[in-house]
């Protein structure tokens, strides 16, 4: 659109150059026209004035210098040449003047049809890029929504796994406690029995789910901490499209409104 406005401001700038000297060129015909008319009347006065002498006249009177042939006159063809020339220059300019109305009516018309045309491309621009950027605002914010839901979610499932782990301490610690005593047995009592290796295969069972427990955890949370930088990057990218949708829509396009092209 910048293109076209520069291109129509060039064109109309040559086009009004061409207007201002056609201007000067018919204001100096009509100046010649105007002074040859002035002569004439004034030659013409003149003659009048000398058809109606008579003998009588009171202000006739002698000079000896009159009857001659002035050294600057002209013949009558040469009169009649300048006078046409100077009607014929005027009747030029005249049509140059009405060629150049034309071509300048046709320059505004052109430069109007060119300046709508891009004017309703640009604002059909506008339309299409606001619904697109609407439309992708729209599914950030759903996507967000999702998100939001899989934290809440994630951050039950790590308070279960932090419960899981902490209802394990009261197993372990019973299980430790019972292999505790059972080391104070006295002498011969201090047997390797079945009761003795189970308390060591519990304990390594509490020890292998705690581990297990703590391993889900620690992936739980650094899933969490990849959904909360999700949840940000998405917050930051629909205040980006909200600030595009204010600028393209409550500032261009309303300022947009303004633009008015009259048909000349």
């Amino acid at each position: 659109e910048v293109e076209v406005l520069q291109g129509v401001q060039s064109l109309l700038k040559r086009t009004l150059e061409q207007t201002v000297e056609q201007i000067r060129l018919l204001r100096s015909a009509k100046y010649y026209l105007e002074k040859d008319m002035r002569d004439k009347f004034s030659a013409l006065s003149i003659d009048k004035n000398c058809t109606e002498l008579h003998n009588r006249s009171p202000d006739i009177y002698f000079t000896d210098q009159s009857a001659k042939i002035e050294g600057n006159s002209v013949t009558p063809g040469e009169w009649q040449e300048f006078s046409d020339k100077n009607v014929l220059k005027a009747e030029r300019e005249k049509n140059a003047a009405i060629n150049l109305r034309s071509v300048a009516d046709g320059v505004l018309m052109q430069t109007y049809n060119d300046l709508k045309k891009q004017f309703d491309i640009v604002n059909l621009a506008f339309e299409n890029r606001i619904e697109e950027m609407g439309k992708a605002k729209t599914k950030l914010e759903t996507h967000l929504i999702k998100v939001k839901e899989e934290i809440g979610e994630m951050e039950a499932n790590i308070d279960k796994l932090k419960q899981a782990i902490y209802e394990k301490q009261a197993p372990m610690k019973v299980s430790q406690t019972r292999s505790d005593h059972r080391t104070q047995r006295p002498n011969i009592e201090l047997c390797r029995d079945p009761v003795q290796y189970r308390l060591i295969s519990e304990a390594n069972e509490i020890n292998v789910n705690v581990t297990r427990l703590q391993e889900l955890l620690a992936d739980a949370e650094s899933s969490l901490k990849g959904l909360i930088r999700n949840q940000l990057s998405l917050e930051e990218d629909i205040e980006i499209k909200k600030k595009s949708l204010y600028i393209d829509h409550d500032v261009c396009v309303e300022h947009r409104k303004h633009i008015q092209y009259v048909r000349r």
